[in-house]
């Protein structure tokens, strides 16, 4: 055999790949075994979202979700041909620490597959990665909207309970208004107060009757 031989020959065993068979539940455990173990093994996967927990939550909660790895081909992990005579050792070894599986063969030899043969399961993994980013990208949305609702919830209750207290300005005291950006920076004078909303004079012809809640004391902001 020539140099060129040779080297082709290599190339085609980089490129190769033989099958290996397991259970279904051993799948992505062989794949990955094999490869912390230095073989160059894979097998497609997916991720999906399933709910979490007991069936039977209290009304007006959600189950939480949590991701899980599947493989898109149950039972089958493809392997590099220039591993097949280690795997045939492994396959048969009881003190081998991999999953049990077993080399596929038919009529007496191992079928070796190439990289286009396997173009359809990269494929197939590619699409359900975009599917799962998709999912999780809607689902941080879902969240995201999920907690801006509830700090708006959380806003109205406080902003409830704030108009229910009483506030008692006396006539002539000097108030600003924080959280209303027109009257920024302005100071107000109170021309009269009824404990639940006060008429405030801000200058010239501008007063305005402003809730208690709303109104600070300008002593209290300067301190």
């Amino acid at each position: 055999m020539s140099c060129v031989d040779k080297m082709d020959g290599e190339a085609s065993a980089l490129r190769r790949w033989c099958i290996l068979r397991t259970s279904g539940g051993k799948t992505l455990a062989l794949a990955r075994s094999l490869s912390a173990g230095g073989i160059e093994a894979w097998t497609p996967t997916r991720t999906v979202k399933r709910p979490k927990g007991p069936k039977r939550v209290k009304p007006g909660t959600r189950r939480p979700m949590v991701e899980i790895e599947m493989p898109i081909l149950p039972t089958f992990v493809f392997a590099r041909e220039a591993h097949v005579e280690t795997l045939a050792a492994l396959a048969t070894d009881e003190r081998s620490r991999h999953p049990a599986f077993s080399v596929f063969t038919h009529a007496g030899r191992a079928p070796l597959i190439g990289e286009r043969s396997i173009t359809g399961l990269r494929e197939a993994e590619r699409v359900a990665a975009e599917l799962i980013a998709v999912a999780r990208e809607h689902e941080t949305k879902e969240e995201q909207r999920r907690a801006r609702a509830a700090l708006l919830r959380t806003e109205r209750e406080r902003r409830k309970a704030l108009r229910t207290e009483r506030r008692e300005f006396t006539i002539g005291q000097r108030v600003t208004v924080p959280d209303a950006r027109a009257l920024s920076g302005m100071t107000g004078i109170v021309q009269a107060s009824d404990g639940t909303s006060a008429l405030v004079a801000f200058g010239g012809s501008l007063t305005m009757t402003i809730e208690a809640w709303r109104l600070l004391p300008n002593d209290l902001q300067a301190g």
